[in-house]
């Protein structure tokens, strides 16, 4: 997929973004002044040669894309009137943990003490998270996604003790499976020129080829 057609489809630029919350570009920065709101995934900076029939002439475009679920935490913190980056935290720590729940209850196997050092854990991510990091690994950007990315990885590297393990035992593969399956939800499948530097392919596709596992996306 061309880079420009992957970013209309999985992001919005930032213009589209300030119409779709209802807010101005200054609003926009101020929110990332704050440290309340993420900066953009993708900076795209081109000079393109423009044909009309009124002529030729050169322009500079530069364009900032944001995941589509930006779309949600703006509104979260406009509703809120959140204006704290203390309290935007406590939002996003708030999200992280009812979806670590969700995992829970759905049975599938999560490493006890990833919760040990939880506060740490999500004070890191979330650092992550306004940084933009997370627009290019996972599929929308959603905090729930960010998350189960994070703790499925952890039990990932636990069970195969980081990919050292030379073979899995039968009750390892089975405790693997699913835990993958959910994982490849969660990450983003990225533009061929970013696939093979991508969290997909240095660590989804490595772990089913080094254990000769299927996966289906």
């Amino acid at each position: 997929m061309h880079l420009l057609d992957y970013l209309e489809q999985f992001f919005y630029r930032e213009d589209q973004l300030c119409q779709h919350l209802g807010i101005d570009r200054e609003q926009l920065e101020h929110w990332q002044h704050l440290c309340i709101f993420p900066h953009a995934s993708y900076s795209l900076e081109n000079s393109i040669q423009c044909h009309s029939v009124q002529g030729i002439y050169d322009c500079q475009v530069f364009w900032q894309y944001y995941p589509i679920a930006m779309q949600d935490w703006g509104r979260q913190i406009s509703k809120a009137n959140i204006d704290s980056a203390s309290v935007a935290f406590n939002l996003f720590a708030q999200r992280a943990m009812q979806a670590l729940n969700y995992l829970q209850s759905e049975g599938l196997y999560l490493v006890d003490d990833y919760l040990d050092d939880i506060g740490e854990r999500l004070t890191h991510l979330w650092q992550q998270f306004l940084s933009g990091q997370f627009g290019t690994q996972t599929r929308q950007g959603q905090i729930e996604e960010i998350i189960q990315m994070d703790a499925l990885r952890y039990s990932i590297d636990t069970l195969t003790e980081g990919m050292t393990i030379t073979t899995l035992s039968a009750e390892q593969r089975q405790q693997l499976h699913p835990l993958m399956k959910q994982f490849s939800k969660a990450v983003i499948e990225p533009p061929g020129h970013e696939y093979q530097h991508s969290l997909r392919a240095k660590y989804l596709d490595a772990l089913v080829l080094k254990y000769d596992l299927s996966l289906k996306r």
